[in-house]
């Protein structure tokens, strides 16, 4: 803006600023110029410690310096801390400390200088690898507990081989190893063990894991194995692999991906290979619990096989009971039928004894009448004759009614005898099946019949009583035991009891 007239008249007024907004604009100016992180080298100079465990130096070269600031939450991944006048190369971020108004560089980590261009290599190859998920805990394999197989990818000579060689002999003689011998260091060395991976490792049979190692080293040493295609094809191998490449303070590429990472050729070696004598104890502990399993089971089924027996006995008992109660309504039906008969015939005996009593009555009182008649008739040949003809027509009808009479009655009797019969025949039949039926579930459930199923029943020698819990064997006595078609003489020789164990 410009103000017409004056002093001032031909002047710029222009904005005024404190010194927290001028620095904060200078602050802002850097960062926005170097965003993210900055690889700076140069050589340490004024270096110290604070008693909070921060450590500020001047990094410089021979045309500049610049104040560094290395706090102690970012020196707990890294362990190098360097001396004064040596070059690093430091990792970090461009800020600015506004109380003093002095831009500085806030170090995440520090490493010699030489070995910058390796560090900046190495830190690509795990981000793009971590960016695609590939060293994910969760795509870590198991390694088999008792490996058939293993192969060592490693160099042919060197102490390496005669370690693992040793110490699995040691561990686990009988697993064999299979050596394929590859250049460990130099620049065709990765290209080798990618080729060995890819083209040799498939060839082997009945593999179960394949070990990568070799001693330690110098991170010249060690550079092929931090190539980006030997890592995928560790990714690609189709048994899990153990990367056993220098020693714990050297992290390789190999290592990051690798299913399992070991310090040491030797670790690795005791890593895959089991102890004999751990083998052997889970084999004996297999052992003692298929036994124990055994036993519960004998346990188990002779248990059953008495409850078994029991029952068989108490349904030749419950058979028997039936057996009582058929022959009992057997004779109640017969003494029923026979009852209903008599009754029947003496019905029919009262029945004629009345009529003949009715029937002598019925005489009498026509003798009586004969009688009066006669009286009252003057010739007795007229009584005669008169007598004569009403004897015999009363002879002519007294047959016909007495067979009548009979013949009712004995048809009523043959109806009610049928009827008899054909109630009894009924039931019977109704309980001959029920019987048969019981005695058919008894003879499938009896003793002998589970001989058939490769069972065998055991007897005292002298008794011939089954053996069962209430009437065990002593030791040293004689059994027999009975199989089909033969029985065989047995001696007790121990008798122990076998409790049950519950979850056993």
């Amino acid at each position: 803006m410009r103000v017409d007239g004056g002093l001032f008249s031909d002047l710029e007024i222009r904005s005024v600023y404190t010194v927290s907004e001028l620095t904060d604009g200078i602050r802002l100016a850097i960062e926005s110029s170097f965003p993210g992180f900055v690889h700076v080298e140069g050589e340490i100079s004024n270096i110290r410690e604070s008693a909070s465990g921060h450590v500020y130096f001047t990094l410089k070269d021979a045309a500049a310096q610049i104040r560094g600031v290395f706090f102690k939450g970012h020196r707990r991944s890294d362990r190098f801390l360097p001396d004064e006048g040596s070059k690093v190369l430091a990792h970090g971020r461009i800020g600015m400390y506004q109380p003093r108004g002095e831009y500085q560089l806030v170090v995440h980590s520090l490493e010699p200088a030489g070995l910058g261009k390796f560090y900046l290599e190495f830190r690509r190859v795990r981000a793009k690898l971590e960016s695609e998920g590939l060293l994910d805990s969760s795509r870590k394999r198991l390694l088999p507990r008792y490996p058939r197989k293993v192969a060592l990818v490693t160099s042919r000579s060197g102490a390496v081989l005669w370690d693992f060689l040793r110490i699995s002999g040691l561990r686990s003689p009988a697993t064999p190893v299979v050596i394929v011998p590859v250049m460990v260091q130099g620049e065709s060395a990765a290209l080798e063990i990618i080729e060995a991976l890819s083209a040799r490792i498939p060839l082997i049979r009945d593999l179960d894991s394949v070990v990568l190692a070799r001693v330690g080293g110098s991170v010249e040493d060690l550079w092929p194995f931090n190539n980006e295609l030997l890592a995928r094809e560790i990714l690609r191998c189709p048994v899990p692999v153990v990367s056993a490449v220098g020693h714990e303070t050297n992290v390789t590429i190999a290592d990051l991906v690798a299913d399992v990472r070991v310090a040491t050729p030797s670790e690795a070696a005791e890593k895959v290979f089991p102890r004999s004598e751990d083998l052997l104890g889970t084999l004996r502990s297999g052992r003692l619990a298929m036994e124990r399993s055994l036993n519960r089971q004998v346990f188990i089924s002779s248990q059953m096989f008495v409850s078994a027996r029991d029952r068989l006995f108490r349904w030749t008992e419950t058979l028997y009971r039936h057996h009582q109660r058929l022959d009992r309504i057997g004779l109640e039906i017969s003494s029923g039928l026979m009852g209903r008969m008599g009754r029947e015939f003496l019905k029919w005996e009262r029945s004629v004894n009345r009529f003949e009593k009715s029937f002598q009555v019925f005489l009498s009182g026509k003798r009586s009448a004969l009688q009066k008649l006669s009286g009252r008739l003057g010739s007795p040949y007229d009584l005669f004759l008169l007598r004569r003809k009403r004897w015999e027509s009363l002879h002519q009808r007294m047959p016909r009614g007495v067979q009548d009479h009979l013949r009712k009655q004995e048809a009523l009797l043959r109806d009610t005898e049928g009827h008899l019969f054909r109630n009894a025949s009924s039931m019977l039949s109704g309980w001959q099946t029920r019987w048969e039926c019981s005695r058919d579930r008894l003879m499938r459930a009896t003793p002998f019949s589970v001989l058939e199923k490769g069972f065998a029943i055991l007897f005292h020698a002298d008794t011939r009583k089954l053996v069962s819990p209430a009437s065990l064997p002593r030791e040293g006595e004689n059994l027999v035991a009975r199989i089909p078609g033969y029985e065989i003489g047995l001696k007790v020789v121990a008798l122990q009891p076998y409790p049950e164990k519950n979850g056993d």
